[in-house]
Order: structure tokens, then C-alpha cells, then sequence
């Protein structure tokens, strides 16, 4: 936890910016785009699931609030804590953020609520590819890299919170009832005035019209596809096999001296 990249904030609980928009579509559904599409329109930070999952200090304080929240361990998180969580972002976008659509709706009742949406078959195809596909090298990736075995910690629980098991990955039914009485659920806490239900291939239109920006003049993000998502993860996972490597060749390398040096005893 020593890179300096990584800012701790979690005995800090001072906001240094307004949080104003609340993107609580559930993965897959075109949040990484969001992310950038805010901050074009000004927007000075908007947290993403891979700022939470990446940063260890983030980790730890999601980790914390989704114990106290589900699980029933330590103290639910209030407006304080999410100051100190989220007080550098104007705005914030996918897991685990949305796991608390209504304590943050509440906690900022001047913010604007974006619900990003898509077909639910073609979510679930992007699902099966994505987020839910088998990783063979997973294990490796966890063995060597601290990081890596935390981000999957948090990316599990909060999956397995979402769609209420840690089986969820085959189960295309489940998945999509959990995906329809998410949105039911967000649409019930905040008034159609204050809700845009945005499906990214809409453009700039209707999101510059909600938030009453002008229309930048620059084609709308279109981020972190299936295949941008898969490349990644081979890369990744690449790098996760390097790392065991450069770990187990002095071993071996010592072992067979070793065994060389007794056998000519």
C-alpha cells in the first residue's frame, strides 16, 4: 500500500468538490463510457469500479461498508463516511457504488441519478464474456499478487451481494431478475425528474439535456467493449504468470544446485 499514486483517504472526511451525479447501471451497461462522458462535461472526478477495485485504500473502505451494510459488520456507512470515501468526485459510476443506490441517493439529495441501460440479452452476453467468464489463471494471479487477490475478494462479494449468490455465473435467469428488480428498485427512490434512464448509443442528447451542458463536439465514448475487456485480461494474466515465474526460478534454480552439490558428495 506504499505507491504513492494511491491517496489515503480514509481518515479524511473532508469534500473538496460537490458530488452531482449518480450512475447507478450495473455493470456492462456502458460505465466506463459514462466515466468519460461526465468528465468531458466538466465533471472533476468520477469514481469508477476500477478506482475502487485498484486502489487499496478504496478496497479496504468498500470492503468495510459492504460488511456493515449485508453482513451485518461494523457500522453502516453515512454521509461522513462517504465524504471520506468520495469527497474528491463530482461523480461515480459501477460496482460496488451501486450496491448503495439509496444510501447515496439519500446522503446527496441535490445529485442527479443516471440509470445506464441495455437490452438484457445483450447485457447478459456481455456478462458471460466478461465479468462472469472462467479465468484459468486466476489462482496464479492471486498467488503472487497481493493486489490481485484483494480485487478479487472485493469483486466477488460484491457480485455475489448483487445477483444473492457466489454461484451466480451460469445462471442466466437469476442474473437478469437481478438485473430487472435493480432498476424497479432505483427507479422507486427518486423522482422522474430527477432520474435520466440513458442507454449510451443515445449519444450526447439526452445526457447534455438532463445536466444542462452543451453537447460537446466530439463523438460520445464508446469504451471498454467486450474485446477491449478480454485483451485486457489476457494481458493480465500474462503479466500474473510472469511474476510467478520470476518467483519460482530462483527456487528452482537453488534446488537443482542443491541436488547437484549432494549428489557429488
Amino acid at each position: 500500500m506504499s505507491d504513492p499514486q494511491w491517496v489515503d483517504r480514509r481518515h479524511n472526511a473532508h469534500r473538496t468538490v460537490p458530488l452531482q451525479v449518480l450512475c447507478l447501471g450495473l455493470s456492462r451497461t456502458g460505465t466506463t463510457s459514462m466515466t468519460d462522458a461526465l468528465e468531458k462535461l466538466g465533471y472533476v472526478k468520477t469514481n469508477h469500479g476500477k478506482d475502487a477495485y485498484a486502489n487499496p485504500y478504496e478496497r479496504e473502505m468498500w470492503m468495510d461498508a459492504l460488511n456493515a451494510k449485508f453482513l451485518g459488520k461494523g457500522q453502516p456507512y453515512g454521509r461522513e463516511d462517504w465524504d471520506r470515501l468520495l469527497g474528491h468526485c463530482q461523480g461515480i459510476t459501477d460496482a460496488p457504488h451501486y450496491l448503495f443506490a439509496k444510501e447515496l441517493i439519500e446522503a446527496y439529495p441535490d445529485a442527479k441519478v443516471i440509470l445506464t441501460v441495455r437490452d438484457p440479452d445483450s447485457w447478459w452476453r456481455s456478462v458471460s464474456a466478461t465479468i462472469a467468464a472462467p479465468s484459468s489463471l486466476r489462482r496464479v494471479n492471486d498467488w503472487v499478487d497481493q493486489d490481485a487477490r484483494e480485487l478479487h475478494e472485493l469483486g466477488d462479494l460484491t457480485f455475489a451481494l448483487l445477483f444473492g449468490t457466489e454461484n451466480w455465473q451460469g445462471d442466466e435467469g437469476l442474473c437478469k431478475a437481478r438485473f430487472a428488480a435493480h432498476y424497479d428498485y432505483v427507479r422507486s427512490l427518486v423522482p422522474a425528474e430527477r432520474l435520466l434512464e440513458f442507454d449510451v448509443k443515445e449519444g450526447w442528447g439526452p445526457l447534455c439535456s438532463f445536466l444542462g451542458k452543451e453537447t460537446p463536439d466530439e463523438p460520445f465514448p464508446r469504451l471498454f467493449d467486450t474485446a477491449t475487456y478480454q485483451a485486457k485480461m489476457k494481458k493480465w494474466e500474462s503479466a500474473g504468470v510472469h511474476k510467478m515465474l520470476t518467483k519460482l526460478v530462483p527456487v528452482l534454480v537453488a534446488g537443482c544446485a542443491l541436488i547437484i552439490y549432494f549428489s557429488l558428495l
